[in-house]
Order: C-alpha cells, then structure tokens, then sequence
C-alpha cells in the first residue's frame, strides 16, 4: 500500500475534521487511520522532534498584519521539524515592530525600509534561507504543527521531487470554523506539469519546496501584483515532478482585510466576480509570455489550451490548438471541445466500453488512468463524491458517475478497479452485473466467472465488502467453508446465472459431481458424463 492510503471523503465529511481539529478535538476516525493522522498533525507527540534531520526554514512576509503575524508565526516556531522561521518586514507601519521584538531570538528579521511589494520581499526572504527546504507562510495563515514533518519525510525520501504539497483547512476569522476544505493536486508527479498549466496543484502555505531547486529558478518578478503563485508555480514545474500528502498543512484564513499594499485595489470575499475580473488582469499577461516563450511536445501543449482558456485567452488557446492537427486522441478531443474548438464526429468508439470503478485511496484514480493507454469509450463510477473526479475528467476524458449501487448495463464490458491496479479480468457481460455497490458488483461476477479475486492494493486496511462479493471469494478459494458460501451466494441470488457456476465449480471440487451438473447443465463434469442431463 503507498504512504498515506486514505478512502476518499465527500465535504462534509472532510469538514467535520477539518472542525474537529481546530476545535481541538480527536477528529472522526475509521479503519483507514485519516482521523487518527490528522489529530497527530495537530498534537504530535513532543517526542517526535528530531534535531538530527534536515533543516526546513519557513518564510513569513508580513505587512501591516500585526493583529494575526503572531499566531503565523507561533504555528510556525511550534513545528516538530527543526525549522528556522525567517520573517521580511516589508515596510510595515502599524505595530509590527513591536510583535516581531516579542520574538526576538527566536526568528530571523529583515526589514524592507518601504513596502516593496511581496514579490520583492519573497526574494529577500529566499536570498536569506538555511534550510535544505522552505515554505512560505502569509502573514495571516497558519501551520498544524506537524505540518513540516509529514511534508519534510515525504521530500527528502525523494530526490526527484522538487516539492511536496498537502492539502488547506479554510478558516472563518470570525466564527473560528472550518468552512472549506481544498485538497492538493492528486494527480501522479508524472502529470504535475500538465496539471500546473490549468491551476495551481495546491496553496503555497501547505507546499514544501526543495531550497536547491529554488535557487536555479529566476527571482520573483517585482511587476506581479497578483499571480506570483501561478509564475511560480509554472517555473518549478520545469524542473521536476511534485508530490502530494493529502493531510490538511495549513490553515488559511478568510476575511474582508486586503492582502499587501496591491491588494488595496479590491477585496477579494466581497465580490467574487470582480476579484475574478481583476485577477485575470493581472495573470493574463504572465502565463501569455510563459506560454509564448514555451518549446513544448503536443501532450503539453494541449495542456497548455486548457490553461489559456481557463484565462480567459480564448484567442491564444485557438492558436495553440492549431498547432497540433489530427489525428487526434480521445483526450486531444475532449480539449477541442471544453475550449469551444470541437473536432469532426470520430464515428463509433473503436473498442470495448471500459469500467473503472473508483474505490480507493484518494489518488487511486488517477494512478490508474495514468497507467492505461487511450480509451474511446470510457465511463468511471465512483462509489462516492470527492474532489478528484474532475480534476481526473480533465485529463481523461468520459462520462463520470456517482453510483450506488451500480445501475443497469448491457454487452460487454472491460472492468477495472481503482483499488487493485493489476486486475485486469476478461470482458464481462454488463447485463450480469448486480445491483451492489460498484466494486462488489465486478468482483462478485467476476470471482463467480472464475477469474481470480483482486489484490486491492490501493484500498485502506478494514474496508468492509458486501457479503455476497465476500461470499463469492470465500466460494471460489476453496476453504473448509467453500460449500457453505457457495450455498449463500445461490440462496442469495438463486435467478443469477453466475451463482450457479460458482456453486456447480464448489460442489466439483469436494466430490460432489452429480450436484454440480444439475447445478450447470450443459458443461462437462468429472463422472457426470460429457453433458449433464437437461
């Protein structure tokens, strides 16, 4: 199983512990261990602190926030990670002085004579950076203290990743309650450029980056009033994959006060639609000429329309599109169509409609689609709501569904599972497939065809199965009790075809010859006969 397996989680589910741990409270816990890590993200034991591991510095760049720096920079001295906390003052004129004097000796000060912006004072803060690797923390945001831990594991096990993102508890100022919840890119780091050209993978609060990989980047561009993030964000990408733990790191807070002296020109929570507005004014331009400036292969550069388009630079996502003439690809035109430049009708899919059933870990799915070759005709049924279907249906186009249990289909059928990525069973028929939840429906018909049971590799410890998918497994092993759990699965579904095979292959394998060919006339039986009577 890979390093933080967790089911996946609707909201509201992921509220309620993103609540419980601001509130201080244990959070909601299941088979899977999520509740149990995230409590110890938010009261790791003092013991874990090791002073022999790398250092990772944490770069606040502060203005005029002297009312919330103290709990940033509180959460960020209260790391179980060593970690130095690196602070730009960048021209401040309230009471910020007097906060940071409250933590002298404890972090590092620089002081910006006149608000230069936070780009300027982002290279300030890097430029001055001792830590192997750094995060960078608003002013009026927080860490979970041990945010820097599960981040630094994950980064420096890996060498090739230059960053490590997890996901962001949004936090009302007012009220204290958690009232969003926005997950990191899970997507495999194979994909992460791509995934970067249509949005940021994750909050730079919660993203831990390699300071070495850092230093061959271009300064911060002093010009950018909104959109350093994306830049950002777009030029590591270059350099390498990232990775992702999908725990909560940060938790940022929402309010009505402007962020920066540019931020005086709108406040954001107010009227969304002009925060959008005013913002691509001030993107635009930056991923124009890092597109413009790009030499990139036609997988990129699909991913590359994708981004203009969600900019807003229609014109420039035409132009790219042009760029790259058919054939083209089930996803090459899924893209035509999302930015409005749909191809010819393909005709009839050219092969066998494919199942995916998504029942893993958060990431599952995407792992799993990664590692297929192009489908024509795919459909993907999650057995519950989350976050990572859209961002799946991007890159691999098809029709997405919640179902449980699994409605009615009819030929044959490719099925795969997001839990067992080596399960590959023979067509189906999907006419055969019962009305379980998703995953129970294929192994049950499968296991009963005679196919072996999955080893679901992707699916977190003490996830409880259907009875009858278990019983069909339990049948087909061939166990003390193989007779008895055939018998439950024919009693359970005595007008299912599969279930008599299942029990006529049972009864063959203790002796009982007669029974399984009255139990499957037609088929060829040991002492039974070539054929069983009718």
């Amino acid at each position: 199983m890979p390093p933080w397996s967790f089911r996946t989680r609707t909201r509201d589910e992921r509220l309620a512990v993103g609540n419980a741990l601001v509130e201080g409270r244990d959070t909601p816990d299941d088979a899977d261990g999520f509740g149990l890590a995230c409590t110890s993200l938010a009261r790791p034991r003092a013991h874990e602190r090791a002073e022999n591991r790398p250092l990772v510095s944490i770069l606040v760049c502060t203005f005029n926030r002297a009312g919330w720096l103290a709990e940033a920079l509180n959460s960020a001295l209260a790391q179980t990670w060593p970690v130095e906390v690196v602070v730009v003052d960048d021209g401040s004129s309230d009471e910020t002085s007097s906060v940071l004097r409250g933590f002298e000796g404890r972090v590092r000060v620089f002081v910006h004579p006149v608000n230069a912006g936070k780009p300027t004072a982002l290279n300030t803060g890097i430029a001055a950076l001792r830590g192997k690797a750094y995060l960078v923390l608003d002013d009026d945001d927080k860490l979970l203290p041990g945010a820097i831990a599960v981040l630094a594991e994950r980064l420096f096990s890996d060498e090739s990743s230059v960053a490590v993102h997890g996901d962001t508890l949004v936090f009302d100022d007012g009220s204290g309650a958690v009232v969003d919840w926005k997950p990191a890119s899970r997507l495999p780091p194979a994909l992460c450029r791509q995934a970067v050209l249509a949005t940021i993978p994750a909050m730079p609060g919660a993203t831990l980056i390699r300071t070495a990989a850092q230093r061959r980047l271009a300064p911060y561009d002093p010009s950018l009033i909104r959109g350093q993030d994306m830049d950002h964000f777009l030029r590591l990408s270059e350099l390498g994959p990232t990775a992702c733990v999908p725990l909560p790191i940060q938790l940022y807070r929402r309010h009505d006060g402007l962020r920066g002296s540019a931020g005086a020109r709108w406040k954001k929570h107010r009227d969304p639609a002009e925060h959008r507005r005013r913002f691509l004014a001030s993107v635009q331009p930056v991923f124009r000429d890092r597109w413009r400036a790009s030499t990139h292969p036609r997988a990129e550069g699909f991913a590359w329309a994708v981004g203009l388009h969600e900019r807003d630079l229609r014109a420039e996502a035409a132009v790219e599109l042009a760029r790259w003439p058919a054939p083209w690809t089930p996803f090459e035109r899924w893209i035509r169509t999302h930015t409005g430049h749909p191809a010819p009708p393909p005709g009839a899919p050219d092969s066998t409609p494919t199942l995916v059933i998504d029942d893993g870990d958060d990431g599952a799915l995407a792992a799993l689609l990664a590692s297929l070759p192009p489908i024509d005709n795919l459909t993907v049924v999650a057995e519950r709501p989350h976050d990572g279907l859209a961002s799946c249906q991007l890159l691999w186009p098809g029709v997405y569904r919640v179902e449980r249990p699994l409605t009615p289909r009819t030929g044959p059928i490719q099925v795969r599972l997001s839990s067992a990525p080596d399960w590959a069973p023979p067509l189906l028929d999907a006419a055969l497939l019962l009305r379980l939840p998703p995953a129970d429906a294929a192994i049950a018909l499968a296991v009963a065809l005679g196919h072996p049971a999955p080893l679901r590799t992707r699916l977190p410890p003490g996830a409880v199965r259907h009875p009858l998918a278990l019983a069909c497994v339990a049948a087909e092993e061939n166990g003390p009790g193989a007779l008895a759990e055939a018998a439950n699965v024919l009693e359970a579904a005595p007008n299912w075809p599969p279930a008599r095979l299942l029990a006529a292959r049972a009864c063959s394998r203790a002796g009982h010859h007669a029974e399984a060919a009255a139990l499957a006339p037609g088929l060829a039986w040991p002492n039974a006969g070539t054929e069983a009577p009718r």
